[in-house]
């Protein structure tokens, strides 16, 4: 179970980006955050990420406060952002990254970037360097740095699917619903769509002016 209880986050004095966030959310549910420009989507999961401290209020996980969790140790949580974090080397060379902070062993290390590389469409353009290639392999390279972790506890995914053509979009929510579908993932997406949010979730929470509007099953699945 994960919990919010009034969590407020302020940016500058006097604006609440979040205002007193309650909701519940059980183990494996997949939850849209749904709501117009600055209604607190993605602040809530940078909250979530620990890329940002709220003012106050708490997190729980399992009825234990997030600042008490070690995201290294203790729960594995992914974090799918709008603008991609990446390394400005090569696409290779971002992959290889999350080996080496995870600490796998030098002679296992090829072996795994070239499947992630051939299971993500991505050898073509495996040496190139993050500036000169698209966003949509950029998001392709997100899934493909996510996949070689062992599990994935809570996925946060931040409005991801824009900006790209008719055929990459369908290839990217396609492999996003792969991520969400797996057996104890809980997942935490944003958007501003709220078909889409129906269609891959099973819970919406609309925000309006950085607090919960409402909150309602989700009833569409193709």
């Amino acid at each position: 179970m994960i919990e919010f209880t009034n969590v407020k986050l302020m940016y500058v004095k006097e604006f609440y980006a979040l205002y007193n966030v309650n909701f519940k959310v059980n183990n494996g549910e997949r939850v849209a955050l749904t709501g117009a420009l600055d209604s607190g989507k993605t602040s809530l999961l940078r909250i979530f990420a620990k890329l940002e401290k709220p003012n106050s209020g708490e997190i729980c996980y399992n009825d234990i406060p997030l600042s008490d969790i070690d995201y290294e140790k203790d729960l594995s949580v992914a974090y799918v952002a709008n603008t991609p974090i990446l390394l400005k080397g090569t696409v290779r060379k971002n992959i290889e990254y999350v080996l080496k902070i995870r600490k796998c062993p030098n002679a296992d290390r090829s072996q795994i970037i070239d499947k992630a590389l051939d299971d993500f469409a991505l050898k073509a353009v495996a040496n190139e360097k993050i500036k000169n290639i698209s966003m949509y392999h950029k998001r392709l390279l997100q899934f493909a740095m996510l996949s070689i972790r062992p599990r994935i506890d809570v996925l946060l995914v931040d409005d991801i699917l824009g900006g790209l053509s008719e055929a990459e979009y369908k290839n990217v929510k396609e492999i996003l619903k792969t991520f969400m579908n797996k057996k104890g993932t809980t997942t935490f997406f944003a958007c501003s769509d709220e078909v889409l949010a129906k269609e891959l979730c099973d819970k919406i929470v609309y925000l309006k002016l950085g607090a919960v509007d409402k909150i309602e099953s989700a009833r569409l699945k193709i």
